[in-house]
């Protein structure tokens, strides 16, 4: 990480907020819209996969848009994520970290892992800081359901997992708690289990329900307290894995049976989709598209709906903004507690 380049963008972001002007901190680029998987809980699990391929292929970003977009982006932020659809399936992903490494930013890739073999895995290293496997169950029979994947597919993922191991590429795996999957982090089968696949940091939240499909994936209000109760019990009782979803958020949801926030944190990430285009994620505006190909980031930050929904308080979930939409204090205590973690592994 360029240290000095990341504060003199906190410190132009900050002196933003002083005045009253919301910037996004974070850059997530979805990468393409195909996905090999099928979840559930995901709209890139679209059983017709042929079809998503063919609109990958019409609408997915060239290697030199994305570059364009990326570039016209880095100055704002201080950390990208790079996600999908699946974005190994994508040939050219490895230029593209390279190039946002090229721009001093530091890279996640968010990826369900079943691909990683097909890397040049010593240049991927170079170009990425952390890979977030997301691995909803380290049970194959709940892998496979919440996945929609045969078995083999687990494997590999397991597989991938030791490649990645090997060639010392940071890694840690993130889980959506659904309710076929409640039962390995009541037992806490998922945290013994990620301890023997050398496995270090973990991360999970309930899964939010998809507002376009007429099922819901989450548990009972009595699992959810089961779960809650038995991960706030591993947390004071083992150090490894680490689990970067603090107790704040279990305890919430025991309480009030959902999560609680200070502001709601979207207008502090820039989510830019497949084809380029930018809107407020919010299930309120519906003609809010902006592409970042014609406009830049100022002029798409200055928009009317960035300043709304920093004053909603009308969802119920914001299982993955959980983190951003809390108050500085909660995000201070978050970042100490991670400090405290790296301290202990290094001092042993």
């Amino acid at each position: 990480m360029d240290v000095i380049r990341t504060i003199k963008v906190l410190g132009r972001w900050s002196l933003n907020r002083m005045q009253g002007k919301r910037m996004p901190l974070i850059a997530v680029f979805s990468m393409t819209h195909y996905c090999n998987y099928y979840c559930a809980m995901c709209p890139f699990g679209d059983p017709d996969k042929d079809a998503q391929m063919r609109l990958a292929m019409h609408r997915d970003l060239s290697t030199e848009q994305w570059k364009a977009i990326m570039s016209k982006v880095a100055p704002h932020v201080i950390w990208s994520i790079v996600e999908g659809g699946e974005p190994t399936s994508r040939k050219d992903i490895l230029e593209l970290l390279e190039h946002l490494k090229s721009l001093s930013l530091p890279v996640t890739m968010i990826t369900n892992g079943s691909l990683l073999h097909t890397l040049d895995l010593d240049r991927l290293k170079q170009c990425v800081d952390y890979i977030c496997l997301s691995i909803d169950s380290l049970k194959q029979d709940s892998y496979c359901k919440v996945r929609g994947v045969k078995p083999e597919l687990f494997n590999r993922v397991m597989s991938n997992i030791m490649l990645l191991k090997d060639h010392g590429i940071k890694h840690y795996i993130n889980s959506v708690i659904t309710k076929w999957n409640t039962e390995e982090f009541i037992t806490h089968e998922y945290f013994d289990t990620a301890r023997s696949l050398g496995i270090r940091t973990v991360s999970m939240t309930f899964v939010e329900d998809r507002s376009d499909v007429n099922y819901s994936l989450l548990p009972d209000r009595h699992t959810m307290v089961k779960v809650c109760n038995s991960i706030l019990d591993y947390m004071k009782r083992h150090d490894e894995p680490f689990i970067l979803i603090p107790p704040l958020y279990w305890e919430q949801i025991i309480a009030y049976g959902r999560v609680l926030f200070d502001e709601c944190g979207v207008w502090k990430s820039i989510f830019v989709n497949a084809d380029g285009t930018v809107m407020a994620p919010c299930w309120k505006y519906k003609d809010n598209v902006y592409n970042l190909l014609e406009h830049d980031v100022d002029y798409i930050w200055s928009r009317k709906e960035w300043d709304e929904v920093k004053h909603c308080k009308e969802c119920d979930v914001l299982a993955c903004i959980w983190y951003s939409s809390q108050s500085p204090s909660v995000i201070a205590n978050g970042y100490m507690r991670g400090i405290r973690m790296l301290l202990r592994r290094h001092l042993g």
